[in-house]
């Protein structure tokens, strides 16, 4: 047996002690709440058990909800206090709750297990009548370190000619006190990273600025996520990402969208894993697995086959559109007519300009496969039709020799 696993045993130890230890057991509010793993219990399994004040106070017969996004599944608490529950579907956030005495007790969120159980205690107050273990002072953090469990995982996403990255990192702490990491646990986001920002799930304790991410404090026993995105653009067919983690991978896990020809490239990928659109209840996904890595270690990814275009379409069609703008500034400046015709003119160049932008967008996604055809045909005729009505009103105030025909605009950046 590893050491984690040797780890996760003792903390499922601790939390199923036995009643009459009860003078030995840590702080009970301490624990609840807290998602452990438990290679004991059955695959996908999740347990929960319900306390009042103490381990001698199981509550039987209670109502316990599972929660996976808008999905609830409630079962009851047995004679041990505890409800359990088979895992929705493997890797989904989820969390457990139950209201007790009026007040609603919650669980971190955590992920479906895979392989081996979750346990999770909560802990309701002490009523009257019932016996109440002296807590005991709160357990100092001590010196250590925290690993990524398993579960945790890089997932990569198509944008337009932009990549957005989620790190979806599951801190685990194996030891039943806290633990205090010898070297501050943060990483920066890599050199061109855009809109850094948390995601809903993550640690409250989590904090971000700027491209600096970090933790501060000490880590609680369990697991502690920690859930950041960001946006990295490129303009080619290929895109590096490098990153350093603060903590041991106990498995490197890439995942990225698989459009066309994209291939996922790195020293640390030892195979690669295609999933379909059924596996994965969306798009197909291609998925790096490598093994341990370090902390510190840099993480390089290359993403090859990324879908883009070329850079000039985009040149011509702008200097094209300063070119409009330009007749028509000319134009209205020296044609006499009122305040509001004026005004109007502008307001039709403004349509004009981003209607013209629409189409180039539309055009950019059809070229990409990003949009079915039927869609395209339809949102092109659209947008074709309403260009034509605005350079139509346009032409009226403008000399047959400056007027501009939809077809020669549009033709010009397909």
């Amino acid at each position: 047996m590893t050491s984690t696993s040797l780890g996760r045993v003792l903390l499922t130890a601790v939390l199923c002690g036995l009643a009459g230890m009860a003078s030995a057991q840590p702080n009970p509010l301490q624990m609840s709440g807290i998602p452990r793993p438990d290679p004991n219990l059955a695959d996908a399994a999740i347990t929960v058990r319900v306390i009042r004040g103490s381990f001698a106070n199981d509550v039987t017969g209670h109502p316990v909800e599972l929660r996976a996004g808008d999905e609830i599944v409630t079962t009851e608490t047995d004679g041990e206090g505890r409800a359990t529950f088979s895992s929705p579907s493997p890797g989904v956030q989820v969390t457990v709750a139950t209201t007790l005495d009026d007040v609603v007790l919650v669980s971190q969120p955590f992920a479906a297990p895979v392989r081996g159980g979750v346990a999770v205690l909560l802990v309701g107050a002490a009523g009257a009548g019932d016996a109440v273990v002296d807590a005991p002072p709160p357990v100092p953090a001590m010196p250590g370190q925290v690993t990524f469990a398993q579960d945790s995982r890089i997932l990569i996403e198509l944008g337009e000619e932009n990549v957005e990255v989620y790190y979806l990192l599951d801190v685990l702490n194996v030891e039943d006190s806290p633990v205090e990491p010898e070297t501050p646990f943060e990483f920066f986001l890599p050199p061109g990273a855009q809109g850094g920002t948390l995601l809903q799930g993550s640690s409250p304790r989590t904090l971000i600025d700027g491209p600096r991410v970090w933790m501060s404090g000490s880590f609680a026993p369990g697991v502690t996520p920690v859930m950041v995105a960001y946006i990295l653009p490129y303009s080619g067919g290929t895109l590096a990402l490098s990153q350093a983690f603060p903590a041991t991978f106990a498995q490197l896990l890439v995942f990225t969208q698989k459009w066309g020809a994209i291939d996922m490239a790195s020293a640390l990928i030892e195979r690669h894993v295609e999933m379909g659109a059924s596996e994965t209840g969306g798009l197909p996904m291609l998925v790096g697995v490598g093994g341990a890595v370090p902390a510190g270690r840099v993480v390089t990814l290359e993403l090859n086959g990324l879908p883009h275009h070329s850079g000039w379409p985009r040149i011509l069609a702008l200097s094209l559109t300063g070119l409009i703008v330009a007749i028509g500034v000319w134009t209205s400046k020296g044609s006499p007519g009122s305040d509001d015709a004026s005004q109007r003119v502008d307001t039709l160049q403004g349509r004009r300009e981003t209607l013209f932008a629409e189409l180039v967008r539309v055009e950019r996604q059809q070229r990409i496969g990003k949009i079915g055809p039927t869609r395209y045909g339809t949102r092109r005729a659209e947008l074709v039709d309403q260009l034509q009505r605005v350079l139509r009103d346009l032409d009226d105030g403008m000399s047959p020799d400056t007027a501009v025909s939809p077809s020669a605009t549009y033709g010009a950046t397909s």
